[in-house]
């Protein structure tokens, strides 16, 4: 589309009630990377497929709650408007950590947080069937719910492409040498002395710039870490990638 036909889209949007409606994508339709970048509880399929788990693990206090709505200036709302939605979701093995909550409008259209929920439930069925894992699922949707939704669902509503529907800054993750200290790498934890991982960050990034997992990982035991994280998504978002299959 050129230029001249953009600005003439523009202007019958703003005239033509009903355009103005169909295509109503005011913020926040994908969360902040920054504020708002995954954490995960477990990957484990014989903890997340059963049935019942996510009443077992869903808690976000209302203060939480109010945290996350004031994190992104949202001073008042409707009923009904928002929800403080899990960027991966509880059935797909999220935390209830404030680095997984954004406010997700339920009124947006054609993208909106009942569109996600489809996205999650497609997901949850792909990785307990064994047809994904739930690292793959977790990855996904933290790095772009709408290009996930694209991949794994179909198109998006409306002819939308992912670049369209998002209104949060684009951000890469960044580059890092694995030889970097702990406190230059956001989002990490230092290692123990012995070159282990505090419970609360048992992800190890070994020298290679390799993340490794407790569970499943038969190089978890031998690497000695070099920076912890408290999740894989936390590990790949500061620049490291999983082993090699």
């Amino acid at each position: 589309m050129s230029p001249r036909s953009v600005s003439i889209w523009l202007a019958l949007t703003l005239m033509t009630p009903g355009l103005a409606t169909s295509y109503n994508l005011k913020a926040p339709v994908v969360p902040d990377p920054i504020k708002t970048s995954g954490d995960v509880l477990t990957s484990d399929p014989n903890i997340i497929c059963k049935p019942g788990y996510t009443q077992t693990v869903r808690n976000v206090p209302q203060a939480l709650k109010e945290q996350v709505y004031q994190s992104y200036g949202i001073k008042s709302r409707e009923k009904g408007e928002y929800e403080v939605d899990h960027l991966i979701s509880l059935e797909l093995g999220g935390s209830n950590s404030v680095r997984n909550l954004w406010p997700e409008s339920y009124q947006t259209k054609p993208l909106n947080a009942h569109v996600k929920d489809q996205l999650e439930n497609r997901l949850h069925d792909l990785a307990c069937s064994g047809k994904i894992t739930f690292q793959e699922a977790q990855q996904a949707i933290a790095r772009d719910w709408q290009a996930a939704y694209v991949q794994y669902v179909g198109p998006l509503p409306g002819g939308l492409t992912p670049a369209q529907g998002s209104t949060a800054p684009a951000t890469q993750a960044p580059t890092v040498s694995a030889s970097q200290g702990a406190s230059q790498v956001s989002g990490a934890t230092p290692p123990n002395a012995d070159g282990s991982c505090p419970a609360t960050a048992p992800i190890k990034v070994s020298k290679s710039g390799i993340y490794h997992l407790p569970s499943g990982d038969s190089s978890y035991a031998r690497t000695k870490a070099v920076n912890c994280f408290a999740s894989a998504v936390a590990a790949q978002a500061a620049g490291y990638r999983a082993p090699r299959r």
